[in-house]
């Protein structure tokens, strides 16, 4: 096998050894919990102006988002609203937590 294959089968043989001999009080960790609320419902309006505070086109606003113009399109117009993921993304641009840069638009 490959070295690093090697290491990754010695350290996982190491932290079961660990384990077995004192139940695992050598291995740390840290738990953290995290509490999300559920992602905003965003209007037609509610998108048009996120887009243009962020100075952002469509095309611009569909690949920060990973969909495509059509479905900003539909969502400005109030055909259909984001949901999932692209909700969160909406999220972070209306509250600035995010900003999209023009290299964007070369890629």
């Amino acid at each position: 096998m490959s070295k690093t294959y090697d290491m990754i089968a010695e350290s996982l043989q190491e932290l079961i050894n660990d384990y077995e001999t004192t139940g695992g009080k050598n291995l740390s960790h840290d738990k953290f919990r995290i509490s999300l609320e559920p992602a905003k419902v965003f209007t037609a309006e509610d998108v048009r102006n996120i887009r243009t505070r962020n100075h952002l086109t469509q095309s611009l606003l569909a690949k920060f988002l990973c969909v495509s113009k059509k479905t900003v399109e539909a969502w400005e117009s109030g055909r259909n609203r984001p949901n999932g993921p692209s909700r969160r993304l909406l999220e972070l641009l209306d509250k600035n937590n995010v900003a999209v840069t023009a290299s964007l638009a070369l890629q």
